[in-house]
């Protein structure tokens, strides 16, 4: 599998930026945790133990590390254009980071599951881009954002992935799944679901 030289190469790439993100203890870097254990999991099977991934697993490693790609990609370039590159300033910010990479997973989902040149989709896809520049204003001005954009997005995503039928199932939710099954999971093992819930429900009790 050319894949997993690809991913050699990759985790060398970002070694100073993975390496950096984890000695801070990084909340950016902690939603990826399942996926990198998991691929460096895959990748151990075939290069250290010479065994042959299933059909499955090669899915899994596919779909793995692209996500993990992009969102780096995303998180290189707001580390460049917001914060010079300063990894220690911008996880001051890094509720703000995670709740776009989360909403940047949503809007790709939706699009997976629906043809982006059907105009019905526009408003709904504007919606998702009018967030996105509402949350990059906050880094803008280097803040973090309140507990109630994460409601904002929650409420926002059932509504239109319920006018299309579509479940809402994030990578990082199949990851940790994944993780699980393979006995992967640590006290360090991030479960998107609970991090969100837990934004969602200290708004509702900042309310009271």
């Amino acid at each position: 599998m050319d894949i997993l030289t690809d991913y050699a190469n990759w985790k060398l790439e970002k070694y100073d930026l993975v390496t950096t993100l984890k000695e801070l203890d990084s909340n950016i870097i902690k939603r990826y945790n399942n996926v990198i254990a998991v691929l460096d999991y895959l990748y151990s099977q075939v290069v250290d133990k010479k065994q042959t991934l299933s059909a499955d697993e090669e899915v899994i490693f596919n779909t793995g590390f692209e996500y993990l790609d992009n969102n780096f990609i995303t998180i290189e370039e707001v580390l460049n254009k917001y914060f010079n590159n300063n990894i220690k300033e911008a996880e001051s910010c890094s509720k703000t980071i995670n709740l776009i990479l989360y909403t940047l997973d949503l809007e790709d989902e939706f699009l997976n599951y629906v043809d982006d040149k059907d105009k019905n989709i526009k408003d709904d896809l504007k919606q998702f881009e009018d967030f996105l520049d509402e949350i990059y204003n906050y880094l803008e001005n280097k803040k973090e954002v309140e507990d109630a954009l994460f409601v904002k997005l929650d409420e926002m995503t059932i509504k239109i992935f319920n006018k299309h039928h579509i479940d809402v199932n994030p990578i990082d939710s199949i990851f940790y799944d994944i993780a699980e099954t393979y006995g992967l999971l640590d006290d360090d093992s991030f479960d998107i679901n609970d991090y969100l819930n837990d934004k969602i429900e200290h708004d509702k009790t900042c309310e009271h």
